[in-house]
């Protein structure tokens, strides 16, 4: 519209006289009431339809312009490209052929309408015009199609970058949960040793060495003089080492810890080393698992041995000296088979059953200590008792007086020739208590620790060859948390043990 009214005005101002045609006016006004509508109207909310609209008519009236000013406002025609480019820059053949046929017709239909004869020297412009116009229609779609296909191209593009990178993030995201949640240490280092990642295992587990010991940590780099067999995973993975099950230590003393390592180097596209991945799996508890079953194996073996030897021997005497005192001796060491293996599947079973009812417990224990007087006195060992008046409650009388031999067993067992063993009984705010107490080799912390576990015997006691397989304990607390109590033990070195047993009553 600006330009229009630009030529219009250099027509007024230079030559006024060739624009007196009423028919101007009213095309003037036309343009004016097309602008006017442009600016009003909502484009956001017009139908598709209306952006046709606008240039088609828009072109018919620059050529009723044209035809009006004539020679004078032949460059009008010029202006008749804007919406020509308007309607061809699309993907729709529609707007094309529109955009070659709108100025076509305004071309040809302007003279008519006006009722201007149509001389044979102007066919030529109503010739050319159009077609240099549906030309530049055809170049401005041309354009508009590569620059639609290249922007389509672009944007499934950008889709695609966009879903790789929500797919790359997730799976960074899951690799992140694996690595966080796994009870392995991770530790993927550059080709100088320097961290890349670690997950949280390993973070915890590189504190804990750095605090636990003054030796080598395994879980930092040192390098040194290479040795394949003294060298820590760190030194070999860095040099691109690759291997599996390689244990290696770090602690001292009781808080010592072993893990199983496993590298493996990470190498570029031409196969240079760049780097490695070492995994740290702690296989302390493996290891203590493999240590107590082989004690347990010897110690079950003897267990079952002894007895076994017994029988066989005295059922070969009988043979060729019929005796029956011997079949006492049979018959005793028969029961302790049968104890034996009473006591290993009621420890392995999980559900204890138990029959309660009231019962005095001073009686049990009376007889438990009646029971366990033989084996005391052989050993010059004295059993004091300390019991509070008479003390009831509601328990499984055979499984309990099976804890308390068990109890007493184990410190007459470990108490020194000529010692004293005390066992206590009272009854205190509706709970029974239970003591027992010798003068024995007393346990480590750590020992007491593992007390309470299924076949576990200290070292002291495999090397002074204390009979048992590991089952008085774990048996006992078995029988008490059953009732709803509980057990425990204070224990010093060389000071003698006391365990305390608690049930309500």
């Amino acid at each position: 519209m600006a330009t229009v009214t630009f030529i219009v005005f250099l027509a007024v101002l230079f030559n006024p006289a060739s624009l007196v045609h009423p028919a101007f006016f009213l095309v003037v006004f036309l343009h004016v009431l097309i602008l006017g509508i442009c600016l009003v109207l909502p484009w956001n909310r017009l139908p598709s339809w209306s952006f046709i609209f606008i240039p088609v008519v828009d072109c018919l009236v620059l050529g009723l312009l044209r035809e009006v000013g004539g020679p004078v406002l032949s460059v009008v025609g010029l202006v008749m490209a804007f919406p020509v480019i308007w309607l061809s820059v699309s993907a729709s053949k529609i707007r094309l052929a529109l955009a070659i046929l709108a100025p076509l017709c305004a071309t040809v239909a302007s003279p008519f309408v006006l009722g201007h004869e149509v001389e044979r020297s102007e066919m030529i412009r109503m010739i050319v015009f159009p077609a240099i116009m549906g030309g530049l229609a055809v170049t401005g779609h041309a354009v508009a199609r590569g620059l639609i296909k290249h922007t389509d191209r672009l944007d499934r593009k950008d889709r695609e970058l966009v879903r790789l990178h929500g797919a790359t993030k997730e799976h960074a995201q899951l690799l992140d949960t694996v690595l966080e949640t796994v009870n392995v240490g991770v530790w993927a280092m550059d080709s100088n040793g320097a961290d890349i990642l670690t997950n949280r295992r390993l973070r915890a587990d590189r504190s804990w060495a750095q605090e636990s010991t003054e030796a080598l940590n395994p879980f930092t780099l040192e390098l040194g003089q290479f040795h394949e067999e003294r060298n820590s995973p760190a030194d070999l993975a860095v040099r691109g080492a690759s291997f599996t099950n390689r244990l290696v230590r770090a602690g001292d003393g009781e808080k010592q810890r072993t893990f199983s390592t496993a590298a493996r180097p990470l190498l570029d596209e031409a196969g240079q080393l760049k780097g490695s991945i070492i995994a740290f799996t702690d296989v302390t508890a493996l290891l203590k698992a493999q240590t107590a079953r082989d004690k347990f194996v010897a110690t079950i073996s003897h267990e079952l041995r002894t007895p076994l030897t017994s029988i066989l021997g005295y059922l070969e005497i009988l043979d060729h000296q019929p005796n029956p005192a011997f079949m006492g001796i049979i018959e005793r060491n028969a029961e302790r088979l049968l104890t034996l293996v009473n006591d290993l599947l009621l420890v392995a079973s999980e559900d204890l059953e138990l029959r309660r009812r009231p019962t005095d417990v001073s009686e049990l224990l009376q007889e438990a200590v009646k029971n366990a007087r033989p084996a005391a006195a052989a050993r010059d060992i004295t059993i004091a008792v300390r019991i509070h008046d008479c003390v009831e409650a509601d328990v499984d009388s055979g499984q309990f007086s099976k804890a308390i031999d068990q109890l007493l067993s184990n410190a007459i067992k470990f108490s020194p020739e000529g010692s004293q063993v005390a066992i206590g009984l009272r009854g205190n705010d509706g709970k029974v208590e239970l003591s027992v107490s010798d003068h024995g080799i007393g346990m480590t912390e750590q020992e007491q620790n593992e007390a309470f576990t299924k076949f576990f015997r200290s070292d002291r006691a495999m090397e002074s060859a204390i009979p048992g397989a590991g089952l008085g304990l774990p048996l006992s607390k078995a029988i008490i948390e059953a009732h709803g109590g509980t057990i425990g033990l204070n224990s010093q070195p060389g000071s003698g043990t006391t365990v305390t047993v608690t049930v309500p009553r």
